[in-house]
């Protein structure tokens, strides 16, 4: 009789370390079936988002150079003018003749009002004036003509920085578009990103504590 209730308890241990066995291996196959679905789709949105994330990075460093050539290209015009000014200053001091001075007077006062914030066509318009003013000036007197094209050379650089600047102008509105483009893809998906990156370390958690569970416990029953 001992040893029928001694065969009977072994066969229920049995019974009962199968079963523990088989409700863990369940609740990791359950677990690694999350993990499985949830890492394919957070794969393809990590993708995703460090595409945009490195194309954020790209946008603001190339408006950044934008920003910087701006700069330069603004201080190089204006630095053109005024060497372009100084020059006729300095001829118009050297050269004693009253029809010169008149016309030269005009073609500085032209030239003042070109420094100022022009369209680029407006500017390359009145630039062609005054370089046709210029021409008119070698009229008046002899020997300036090399001093003259001197000044027409720095007002065509000065036109030249001006047309690099327009264009970096509309660039920099393009980039601003860009940038805001960007961010608003990227919160479209950051929510459900978020989600699964939080599902996954909490699936994985949990299979490491399933992992370490012993397969045989004293009259210890398994709860999930």
């Amino acid at each position: 009789m001992n040893d029928e209730i001694a065969v009977s308890g072994a066969q229920n241990n049995a019974l009962n370390t199968f079963d523990r066995k088989e409700l863990i291996e369940g609740v990791m196959q359950k677990h690694n079936k999350f993990l499985n679905e949830y890492a394919s789709e957070f794969n393809e949105l990590e993708n995703k988002m460090k595409t945009l994330q490195d194309s954020v990075e790209s946008t603001k460093n190339n408006r950044e150079n934008a920003l910087e050539k701006v700069e330069i290209l603004t201080e190089k015009r204006q630095l053109f003018y005024h060497q372009a000014e100084k020059l006729l200053d300095d001829l118009d001091s050297s050269v004693s003749n009253s029809d010169f001075s008149r016309e030269m007077s005009f073609v500085k006062d032209k030239l003042s009002k070109l420094k100022g914030s022009l369209a680029p066509e407006e500017e390359q318009k009145q630039a062609e004036s005054i370089l046709q003013d210029i021409s008119s000036l070698s009229l008046k007197t002899s020997g300036i003509e090399s001093r003259l094209a001197v000044v027409n050379e720095r007002i065509k650089d000065a036109l030249t920085s001006n047309m690099e600047l327009s264009s970096i102008d509309s660039s920099e509105e393009s980039y601003n578009n860009t940038l805001s483009s960007l961010d608003g893809d990227i919160k479209e998906i950051a929510p459900r990103y978020q989600w699964l990156e939080n599902r996954i370390q909490s699936h994985k958690e949990a299979l490491q504590y399933w992992e370490k569970q012993p397969v045989v416990a004293d009259a210890e029953e398994v709860k999930v």
